[in-house]
């Protein structure tokens, strides 16, 4: 566990694709043999009838100034505003994270293509939940292995980084046996296309399959490759910010 780290469990989540993808863990950890036998897939609603669930959901989330991305970023638990340096939103920031972006991937970034559209605006946390329980994304014994710490947006895969400058709100994960997971989320100043086209290059030259869809205000992107997997979700906020959730999975 990293230096700092606490129990994913007891762990206040703001985040709503963190929070789904808690819900998605506990209730594959709570009802493996559903899935085995026949029986219905575990509802996200499910995990939430849980009260030490539930309590930590409820919780106000409480983030270290110093902890929350490498540019200081902060969140503030009575709003649910995110608040970054105004210095880190001008233009000039903007394109010099763009830059960034541009020499991590080796060129410029390739354009993706339309995003097909899926389920409306308020499923997209359930979608989160359903795609992790479902997919394979994360294993049925992963849930005790979790903890909650931005250190783990520093162990993303090298070809799956935080998107440049992007300043890290929470992050979890594991590198327990069989559960090598990150869940991390992050702001940038550039646009949810310019997040997604830079996924899309990474992925794609690093050989995953890529499928990318619209969910009502969440453009998602996801693929696989040799046990890995990966799926991000990005939204335009109303401060001009895009705000992320990137989850990989798999050695």
């Amino acid at each position: 566990m990293p230096l700092g780290a606490r129990p994913f469990m007891s762990a206040p989540v703001h985040s709503p694709i963190l929070r789904a993808l808690l819900i998605a863990l506990v209730g594959a950890a709570t009802l493996p043999l559903a899935a085995c036998d026949g029986a219905r897939d575990p509802e996200p609603g499910d995990a939430d009838k849980d009260p030490a669930i539930t309590g930590a959901l409820a919780d106000p989330i409480m983030v270290d100034p110093q902890m929350a991305g490498d540019e200081g970023a902060a969140l503030s638990a009575n709003s649910g505003a995110i608040n970054i340096p105004p210095d880190l939103k001008t233009p000039e920031a903007v394109a010099a994270a763009l830059q960034d972006a541009a020499r991590i991937a080796g060129g410029p970034l390739a354009k993706a293509p339309p995003p097909t559209k899926g389920e409306a605006a308020g499923e997209a946390a359930i979608t989160a939940a359903r795609v992790a329980g479902r997919s394979g994304m994360v294993a049925a014994n992963c849930a005790a292995g979790i903890s909650y710490s931005n250190v783990w947006a520093a162990k993303l895969p090298a070809d799956l980084p935080v998107f440049p400058r992007g300043a890290v709100q929470e992050a979890a994960g594991s590198d327990a046996k069989g559960c090598a997971l990150r869940v991390v989320h992050f702001v940038t100043p550039v646009t949810t296309g310019d997040v997604m086209n830079f996924y899309y290059t990474m992925a794609r030259r690093a050989g995953f399959t890529i499928e990318y869809r619209q969910d009502g205000a969440d453009y998602v992107m996801a693929g696989r490759k040799a046990g890995r997997a990966w799926k991000a979700f990005a939204r335009a906020r109303d401060d001009g910010l895009s705000e992320v959730d990137l989850v990989t999975s798999g050695a």
